[in-house]
């Protein structure tokens, strides 16, 4: 072999591994955009800021985080619904979660380029009214990230909360500490607990909604299904709820006496105040009650009556008049008569 074909194969494998060393730095530094582990820290840090426990990190939850990332980095679709249509719950379930308890599931998910696990808790999820009381749930208590770069290179988050129903949770003593950057809230705006509103007359339940408060907690608290609650207020399972927010528990039940008490009110409500009057008001003397006239009222003069009887079109009345207005022509005859003999 000639040294020039030495020197052109020596070329070619250089060219080769730096192409390729440049590959793997560019595949490192996507890679290194965040973790699923600093993704739940972060959040455990968001937390102890404000006071609240550590969330405790779960095997299955992570698993299922990761396995739903992965899908939306390859296939594109970015959604609360997976593959074959499946919800945070049914991935959840399929990865183990519950050991075949009840449990209640949701999730935040985001996307962007070279997107930091401090980035997405505070930048992402921290202002969004919904995303960042499942944050600071009062009600979930493990958790599970999952990460991917999908194919424009953007950084996908996963976060699932979850809940076994009844269960325990097995203790991890290794929890994470809050950054010195974590953002604080107000007294007022600390995770309230769920406190169950009282029926009204009509039986229906009108529940105000807190900060930090989610729909399955709840759904959970009154002790229905959240698919009531959603088809009730028009709602779906990742629509945002506010506080001051008024949701509707219980339908009404007794609309009958709802119309009755209504309408009572509304008797008792158009009753006329009496107000005083100016000048002193005359009490006529007690007189026997007449059809249409009270004691306290002043009967109409015979005058006022027949012309108001006329007038109205009542017929015994026009005969009267007429016969009164005959026998007075006739009476001025007579008198003209006479005078003109």
């Amino acid at each position: 072999m000639t040294r020039s074909c030495k020197h052109f194969f020596l070329t070619l494998l250089a060219l080769i591994i730096l192409f390729g060393f440049d590959l793997l730095i560019d595949q490192t530094v996507e890679a290194q955009a965040g973790t699923p582990w600093e993704a739940l820290a972060e959040i455990n840090g968001y937390r102890a800021a404000n006071g609240l426990p550590p969330l405790v990190e779960n095997q299955a939850l992570t698993i299922a985080a990761q396995n739903h990332v992965n899908w939306m980095a390859e296939t594109g679709e970015y959604s609360h619904t997976g593959a074959s249509g499946s919800t945070a719950a049914d991935r959840a379930l399929a990865a183990g979660y519950g050991g075949g308890l009840s449990v209640r599931v949701t999730e935040n998910w985001a996307r962007g380029h070279g997107l930091t696990a401090s980035g997405v808790v505070y930048d992402m999820w921290l202002p969004s009214g919904i995303h960042n009381s499942q944050m600071l749930t009062s009600f979930y208590n493990e958790f599970g990230a999952g990460v991917a770069v999908d194919r424009d290179g953007m950084t996908v988050y996963v976060v699932k909360f979850g809940i076994v129903l009844g269960g325990t949770i097995p203790q991890q003593p290794a929890q994470p500490q809050a950054p010195s950057s974590a953002p604080t809230l107000s007294p007022g705006e600390y995770i309230q607990p769920i406190i169950t509103a009282e029926p009204y007359f009509d039986g229906s339940v009108i529940h105000i909604v807190q900060f930090g408060q989610t729909l399955w907690a709840i759904a959970d608290a009154y002790g229905i299904p959240l698919e009531d609650l959603l088809a009730q207020n028009g709602l779906l399972e990742d629509s945002e709820i506010f506080p001051n927010q008024e949701l509707l528990i219980i339908p009404a039940t007794i609309k009958v006496q709802e119309t009755e008490t209504i309408s009572n009110t509304k008797e008792v409500n158009n009753t006329p105040t009496p107000r005083p009057s100016r000048t002193p008001t005359k009490i006529p003397s007690p007189t026997p009650t007449r059809m249409g006239v009270t004691p306290t009222q002043q009967a109409p003069s015979p005058e006022n009556t027949l012309w108001k009887s006329i007038f109205n079109g009542n017929p015994l009345w026009i005969g009267v008049g007429l016969v009164v207005i005959s026998l007075i022509g006739i009476g001025v005859e007579l008198v003209r008569s006479s005078r003109l003999r």
